[in-house]
Parts: structure tokens; sequence; C-alpha cells
């Protein structure tokens, strides 16, 4: 009894081992089939244009990673770079609506890796025809009458960096140009908002009306950011010299 015993035992544990080491043998080849994936970018940010997005990122260290995709839109439009760049520029984002972005990178089979992901709302065209252009009006300074424009930075807009206005003087009945040029921003290198400009215009004749002409290059602000594209927006305002 005691032999049969031990016997069955015996089989009992060895059934569990033929168990045990086909599950062993599972993991392994489970193992055995994962694949090593190129590395994930990291830290993606993105800037706003006018229609337009720029993206930069940090790319991995490893080694399988070869190649950047961006996939974007609802569509699942594609760009593919053939090496590891870390910034690029979207264009022909014209629809007025925020986009979704899905970067990889890729390794020399195609593989992609896991994404790294960001949304972005560039600005549109219907963003750049509700800015309100600056009032303009007439001002005498030191006895010279002169051209005064208000209000060119806003909650919307920002008049800085490499903003200008083209201008053009005319008479009342729009005949003759009184005077016209560019009127650029002093600090071009700077994010400083400026909100009032003053055109000296000693060609203006007392007593006499004009109409002035100008186009403001202003750049779009999203969430207090100022975006990276210039936008012109147009005004038209008559004037008396008093």
């Amino acid at each position: 009894m005691k032999r049969k015993y031990i016997y069955i035992v015996g089989c009992l544990l060895s059934f569990i081992g033929m168990i045990g080491c086909e599950d062993m043998d599972d993991n392994y080849k489970q193992y055995l089939e994962e694949y090593n994936y190129s590395g994930k970018v990291t830290s993606v940010r993105s800037y706003l244009g006018f229609e337009r997005v720029a993206l930069a990122w940090d790319n991995p260290k490893d080694q399988k990673s070869k190649h950047i995709l961006i996939e974007y839109g609802v569509d699942k439009q594609q760009k593919i770079f053939d090496y590891l760049v870390d910034s690029v520029v979207i264009d022909g984002l014209d629809t007025g609506t925020g986009f979704d972005f899905a970067i990889y990178t890729l390794d020399n089979a195609g593989n992609r890796s896991v994404p790294a992901t960001i949304t972005a709302l560039p600005i549109s065209q219907t963003m750049v025809d509700n800015l309100v252009p600056p009032t303009c009006s007439y001002v005498k300074v030191d006895g010279v009458p002169s051209v005064y424009w208000a209000g060119l930075s806003a909650v919307s807009m920002a008049y800085c960096k490499y903003s200008y206005i083209d201008y053009k003087i005319v008479s009342e009945d729009g005949d003759k140009v009184i005077t016209e040029g560019c009127l650029e921003n002093e600090n071009v290198t700077s994010l400083d908002r400026v909100n009032e400009l003053t055109l000296p215009a000693p060609e203006l004749s007392k007593g006499s009306t004009y109409y002035v002409n100008f186009t403001a290059y202003v750049y779009p602000v999203s969430s207090d950011i100022v975006t990276m594209d210039s936008v012109p927006v147009n005004g038209r305002t008559r004037i008396i010299i008093e």
C-alpha cells in the first residue's frame, strides 16, 4: 500500500513538473517574440503661426531610432523624414480648427515607436478678420502736425518685434498723395508690446482734410502668447488739420 502511494505521488509530481516546464517554455517563447521598438520622443512643444504650426521635441538616444513620422488631422496626413529631425513646420492648416499631432520614431524596418502627442490651434483667417484695427487721429507735437496711432496692441494682437505700419496720406478727394512710407518698430528684437506710435507729418496744411490709409502688421496673441507670424490689419481714417 505504501509503495502504491509513493507511486501515485511521484506521478503527480511528474505531471506538475511537466506543466511547469510547459508554462516556462511558453513564457520564454513570448519573451523571444517581444520586439524592442525604437525610442519615444519627449518634451513636445508647439508654436502657433498663421495657418501653420511649428513643432519641436527631444529625440531618444537609442540606436534603433532612424526616422521621424508625424501624423495629424482627422484624415491622418503624414510627413516622414529620413533622419531624426527635432523640429518641423506644418503648413496648410486652414480649416480654423485644432489639430492633433502624433510624432513617432521609426526603425529601419518601419516599425513605429510609442507616439508622443500634442494638440495645437493655428491662427485662422477668421481670427485675423476679427482683429480690430488701431485708431488713427491727428495730433500736434511741439507745433508739428502728426498722425497718431493708438491701440496697436490688445488682448488679441501685439505690435512688437518686426511689426511696422505701411501708410499713405492722401488729399480729401484722393487725387493727390501727400506722403507715404513705412513706420517701423524701433526695438525689433523684443517681445515688448508697443501700444502707440506717432508720425511727424509737416506736409499737412492747416485747415485741410486728409485720409490716412494704413496697414499695421501685428502678431496675433493666443492664450496671452505672441504667435510667430505677423498679419496685416487695415484701416482708413479721415483727419482734419486744425
